[in-house]
């Protein structure tokens, strides 16, 4: 119950990054020093927990809302402003979560990401969705699933081109079976909890 308020409460604040981003607008700043304007490139690297929020639809047997345990996350970043704010690029993330029967679950998603960037300096924002492919292992046993990725960031900036900051993002990984075993499909949802550096070149 207590990760799926977290859950929430991360998602209200996603809701509104847009309306801040707007009255940002609306105020006339500046493309952060130059570094959010097209043509503009990034390279981040981020580490923190990934943390299990619920398993749709649910074990009938299971006694907790996921057999996993708080796991560890991390990421490669690339983007490219093809706009002014607006960057395309990708993302090489990977996760390990504990099982309840002490095996490791390893996630390791590949995608294409959509973000939106701004802020006044020293203080940038950005708002992110990553859609892809993930390969899932478990005990030798592996499967490619979707992924999908929604959230966002605030970043401080310590010099002209490097930036620190913190990170908070859902994930949705569906495990999809057809025919005789459609009855195993689950979709599952994780907390990314993150810290980054960001590289502006």
């Amino acid at each position: 119950m207590k990760r799926t308020l977290v859950a929430f409460g991360a998602l209200i604040l996603l809701a509104g990054l847009p309306l801040f981003a707007q009255a940002q607008e609306d105020s006339g700043l500046d493309y952060f020093g130059g570094l959010h304007k097209k043509g503009s490139q990034i390279i981040s690297l981020t580490t923190g927990a990934e943390i299990p929020l619920f398993i749709l639809p649910a074990d009938a047997q299971a006694t907790e809302s996921t057999p996993l345990g708080i796991g560890a996350s991390f990421s490669l970043n690339y983007q490219y402003f093809i706009a002014n704010r607006l960057t395309i690029g990708g993302s090489l993330c990977g996760a390990f979560n504990t099982t309840v029967g002490g095996r490791t679950l390893f996630i390791a998603p590949v995608s294409a990401k959509l973000a939106y960037w701004w802020g006044r300096q020293p203080i940038e924002y950005s708002a992110s969705l990553d859609l892809g492919a993930s390969v899932l292992r478990l005990s030798g046993n592996g499967m490619i699933t979707p992924f999908a990725k929604l959230g966002g960031g605030a970043f401080y900036q310590l010099s002209e081109a490097w930036s620190l900051g913190a990170m908070v993002y859902g994930w949705l990984i569906p495990e999809l079976h057809f025919g005789t075993y459609a009855d195993l499909t689950r979709y599952g949802t994780f907390l990314e909890i993150s810290l980054g550096a960001v590289y502006h070149f």
